[in-house]
């Protein structure tokens, strides 16, 4: 026989609803595409720094260096909203 504790635990045990699991499934998907929009500039850094490819300053210039700096970021943010777990 369950106690009243028990009984309460597994009423709490509840599935999400279904638009919630998409909703999730969605952000993740959010996730990772900001990961896959900030990762190329993550090792575009290395391989320039070893000559391997051009640097980031022969391609943008100096000035320019804002371009992929705030695609960079821009792909961290939509990363951090869709790997948030509340």
């Amino acid at each position: 026989m369950k106690t009243k504790l028990e009984v309460m635990n597994d009423e709490n045990k509840v599935s999400p609803p279904a638009a919630q699991t998409n909703r999730l499934s969605l952000l993740r998907l959010a996730g990772w595409l900001g990961v896959i929009i900030a990762a190329p500039f993550f090792l575009w850094v290395p391989l320039g720094l070893t000559a391997l490819v051009p640097s980031m300053v022969e391609v943008f210039g100096l000035v320019g260096l804002r371009i992929p700096a705030a695609i960079t970021i821009a792909g961290l943010l939509l990363a951090s909203v869709g790997f948030h777990q509340v």
